[in-house]
């Protein structure tokens, strides 16, 4: 296996599971990019021009009404990339992909992407593996917002973004919130209200902070459980 210590492809999962032979092929085709929170990767129903593995950054996958109604589907931080459509030989992404905290990733082009499937049986096996990861967070995410409350809801969300950003503390807006759970801002005010109450979050002008982890557990469905569990057993493969 591959050994690049100080490699800024070891803070992507998938791209430092790679083999050195395998690796070194991609390395001189990754470009590091900065994303800014908000910024667009692809919009829905539209062409997939290349992927992205982030590193540092956080992405969401949302979906949205003729109205402009939005929900999360999907987030993915570095034990993924975006663009895993393109396995399937399909490329036009079916949700919009865009940064929900900004950060680094690595970028490669579609052509390089598909050459490297072919080329290497590991790169393969990984986003096939992450595939399926995503297969169960997005059939438990339609679940969890059609059956479990807000609350329910809040707690699952912000607890998936701690495993996948490793800090306790995040840049977020009611709004936004509102957005990525599918519920009304009204609702969400309450709710992060009733948990900085208990003891869970510090909300402040647009920060977010969780303080009682295993609280946050006991307050979320279990949806957070299920997604979680599937998220350990690829990682550990």
């Amino acid at each position: 296996m591959q050994n690049f210590k100080d490699d800024k492809a070891l803070k992507n999962f998938i791209l430092g599971s790679l083999p050195q032979t395998e690796y070194e092929w991609l390395r001189p085709r990754l470009k590091e990019v900065e994303l800014q929170q908000s910024y667009i990767l692809y919009r829905a129903r539209e062409q997939i021009s290349a992927v992205y593995f982030p590193t540092t950054c956080l992405l969401s996958w949302t979906n949205s009404t003729e109205m402009g109604e939005i929900v999360e589907v999907g987030i993915t931080g570095s034990e993924g990339l975006a663009g895993v459509i393109l396995l399937l030989n399909e490329h036009i992404s079916p949700w919009q992909v865009e940064v929900q905290m900004s950060g680094r990733a690595l970028k490669l082009s579609k052509e390089d992407f598909i050459a490297a499937l072919d080329r290497s049986s590991t790169l393969r096996q990984k986003v096939s593996a992450f595939t399926y990861l995503k297969m169960v967070q997005i059939n438990q995410s339609a679940l969890c917002n059609r059956f479990h409350n807000v609350e329910e809801r809040l707690c699952r969300w912000l607890l998936a973004v701690q495993d996948r950003s490793k800090t306790s503390e995040f840049s977020l807006t009611r709004d936004l919130l509102a957005n990525m759970i599918g519920a009304g801002r009204p609702s969400v005010s309450i709710t992060t209200g009733i948990l900085q109450s208990a003891g869970l979050i510090r909300a402040n002008r647009g920060t977010i902070t969780i303080l009682n982890r295993e609280g946050m557990e006991d307050a979320a469905c279990e949806c957070y459980q299920i997604v979680k569990e599937a998220l350990d057993r690829y990682l550990s493969s």
